[in-house]
């Protein structure tokens, strides 16, 4: 979309990227606070004895996962969206960890290769 359409993300969103795409690789955390020391923007660092796991049970040792996995839980990720929407996102806020996006962000991550619904499911 080149503008921010109306309605929900969830409905005007439906096409990424494949599973297999670079970016993909990146972890997203649901961890349990009590046991982290401090944290990034991809992966808290724990408390002795404690680490980051896949959806199978393996653990992950650092930011990036050789397996990408979302049959037993998902997390959808709409980094850009519109490009209107990516534009006022780079202006105003910025990036977590302070980098600076450029249009070329966008067009790396602006993925619309399959189509996919699944979220839809847990509306």
């Amino acid at each position: 979309h080149e503008k921010r359409p109306e309605g929900g993300v969830l409905e005007n969103f439906t096409k990424c990227a494949t599973q297999d795409f670079a970016v993909n690789h990146h972890i997203k955390t649901i961890c349990n606070p009590i046991k982290v020391l401090f944290t990034g923007a991809h992966c808290p660092f724990y408390t002795s004895g404690y680490y980051n796991y896949d959806e199978n049970g393996n653990i992950i040792w650092r930011t990036l996962t050789d397996s990408v996995n979302f049959k037993k839980i998902r997390v959808n990720h709409y980094w850009c969206k519109s490009r209107e929407e990516f534009i006022i996102k780079k202006d105003i806020r910025g990036d977590v960890n302070d980098w600076t996006r450029t249009m070329l962000d966008f067009d790396v991550h602006n993925r619309n290769d399959i189509e996919d619904t699944e979220i839809l499911l847990y509306k």
